[in-house]
């Protein structure tokens, strides 16, 4: 059976962030070899990752990935990434007068990054081990499994941990971490990176921080044909695309530019999924009243025309609330992190990774466009994301005892801002992970357990019964999986200490050396009422400006006519949502 192919963009240093984050996660589950599993390979990572060919001949594995952000974003990161020559520093001058040179000094490599430069010398010192390595492993032909294979070899001869970086006295990945090239692991394409030119990361006095600043980047014709040729490239490869993520920024100027590209995915990709992702970071802006109206302003201009051209737009933030004020970060019974990009993006990421594994299983997998069609009926574009991360399963418990014991409430926290979960979702499709079959069985007294949780024996049954039971006969899809989530450096630590390094929770403290390397956890994407909640405080809230008196949005080029017709279609996309009762 083919592969079903999916296409990322990321839109924004915070969606770059998730995005770094997610692309390491997928690479730290790769198979080198069937000997690393126990049973058969579950996911099938050639959904979102592309086989390619370098000028060396070298066979390389990288995402099927075009990532926005501004000048000077990078840092250390090249534009036309390490796997590829592109030749493009060898280029002729034609122009024949007085030459100065302006060289910028180059940015400092963290120990994270200088780590894998380690490994690089190693596998040029030592291609020999390269030509040792079987044809039978699936991914170990590529450059990436190379340099691991290479590494766990160098390791091993001088008795090294094998976690290189982490290990280092004194030293942690936030205190190096300030975009996220700074922990990316992963080698991108020559065309995955695209650049804003007309804006700079981090400039005060031209920021890119309105809507309608995507206005300038449009009108950039070259520009536009590149970002276009970067997406085609990759589709145009796809034997069987079923459609694309994206990731974007919806509370400054990539919102808006997210949603011209999305725009221009529905019109030029007619019958593919578009799966969307807004997200604000839990330390987005908020201190000053012009500062929180550009946020709420850009937030409704963005909510309304990404969801109106995506096949399904899932809200996601770790701030509780976005409107008025930014809310509290959700807290996590097992967590102890901070609000900071480094930190948040890691559990978005994760829930990210999580609930597409439906659709990138290696055998099983549904298409994409079945979850988007399924949840946007009636007009219910907008989705929201749940999940319990860790699952909270002590060592010893029972998956069965651990759904009996939350009664009447999922035992997952909101990652959509206003959500409550008070209300039944009318669809939802619930991923677990990390979970195996030997922690089903209960020794509590069968008479003292539900009905609905008796006489089970597979994970798959104690899942589904448990959201029969409690969907009430609403509509629900459920996916489970042994495979945990790695959470291995340069993931931040950020779990409590009674989490175990397996990630489950024990009385007892984890030693101080220890990491946690993976952990199991569930996740819920929902089309709910509560969604129709975020869609009306939204509109609530931005209702009460008066557009006449924000006057950069309008010398940006918003037109008062344009901002009405988009707070209209706000207020009808939340009355979608109301029930039968309610609009009575």
């Amino acid at each position: 059976m083919s592969v079903k192919e999916v296409v990322t963009l990321q839109v924004g240093h915070y969606s770059n962030f998730v995005g770094a984050h997610w692309w390491n996660i997928q690479e730290s589950s790769f198979v080198y070899s069937q000997s690393q599993v126990a049973g058969p390979k579950e996911i099938c990572h050639d959904v979102l990752y592309r086989e390619g060919e370098n000028r060396r001949r070298e066979v390389t594995f990288t995402p099927r990935l075009v990532a926005f952000d501004l000048k000077g974003s990078l840092k250390t990161l090249k534009q036309e990434g390490v796997l590829y020559e592109t030749g493009a520093e060898g280029e002729d001058i034609k122009w024949i007068g007085d030459v100065t040179m302006h060289k910028e000094v180059s940015e400092p490599r963290n120990p994270f990054l200088m780590s894998l430069e380690e490994i690089q010398e190693i596998e040029d010192e030592d291609q020999s081990t390269c030509k040792d390595i079987t044809d039978d492993e699936k991914y170990d032909n590529t450059v990436n499994s190379r340099k691991k294979k290479i590494q766990q070899d160098h390791q091993l001869e001088k008795n090294e941990d094998p976690d290189i970086f982490a290990k280092k006295e004194h030293c942690t990945m936030e205190d190096h971490v300030t975009v996220w090239s700074d922990f990316l692991g992963t080698n991108f394409h020559p065309k995955s990176v695209h650049i804003v030119e007309e804006y700079k990361h981090k400039d005060e006095l031209s920021s890119f921080d309105l809507f309608n600043s995507s206005d300038e980047v449009f009108a950039n014709y070259e520009s536009t044909c590149e970002w276009e040729d970067r997406i085609r490239y990759f589709t145009e490869e796809c034997d069987n695309l079923q459609g694309f993520h994206v990731l974007l920024d919806t509370h400054d100027g990539f919102g808006g530019l997210g949603a011209g590209i999305v725009r221009y995915l529905e019109e030029e990709f007619p019958g593919k999924g578009i799966f969307t992702f807004g997200f604000t970071p839990a330390d987005a802006p908020d201190d000053s009243a012009q500062v929180r109206a550009t946020r709420i302003i850009n937030s409704a201009l963005a909510y309304e025309n990404v969801s109106t051209h995506s096949s399904l737009f899932v809200p996601v933030s770790l701030a509780s609330s976005l409107w008025r004020n930014l809310g509290k970060p959700v807290e996590f019974p097992y967590l102890n992190y901070k609000s900071i990009p480094y930190h948040t993006s890691a559990i978005l990421a994760s829930a990210l990774d999580t609930l597409s594994l439906p659709y990138r299983l290696e055998t099983g997998a549904i298409d994409l466009r079945d979850i988007t069609h399924s949840f946007n009926t009636q007009g219910r574009k907008v989705a929201t994301l749940n999940t319990s991360f860790p699952l909270g399963l002590y060592k010893d418990e029972s998956l069965i005892d651990f759904f009996s014991q939350h009664g009447k409430r999922f035992p997952w926290q909101p990652v959509t801002p206003h959500v409550q979960n008070e209300k039944l979702p009318f669809i939802q499709s619930v991923v677990m992970r990390g979970v195996t079959d030997s922690l089903v069985a209960s020794k509590t007294d069968p008479q003292k357990l539900p009905e609905y949780l008796t006489r089970l024996s597979t994970k798959e049954e104690v899942l589904r019964n448990y959201l029969e039971h409690m969907s009430c006969g609403n509509l629900f899809a459920s996916t489970c999986l042994e495979s945990a989530l790695k959470t291995k450096t340069p993931y931040p630590q950020l779990f409590s200490d009674n989490v175990t390094s397996d990630g489950f929770v024990s009385p007892t403290s984890r030693p101080a050396d220890k990491q946690v390397d993976s952990v199991p956890m569930i996740t819920s994407l929902q089309c709910t009422p509560d969604a129709g909640i975020v869609i009306r405080q939204l509109y609530d809230a931005v209702s009460r400006m008066n557009i006449k008196k924000h006057h950069r949005h309008l010398s940006a080029g918003l037109e008062e006519d344009d901002y009405e017709e988009i707070l209209a279609n706000l207020e009808v996309l939340a009355a979608n949502y109301n029930t039968d009762a309610e609009a009575l």
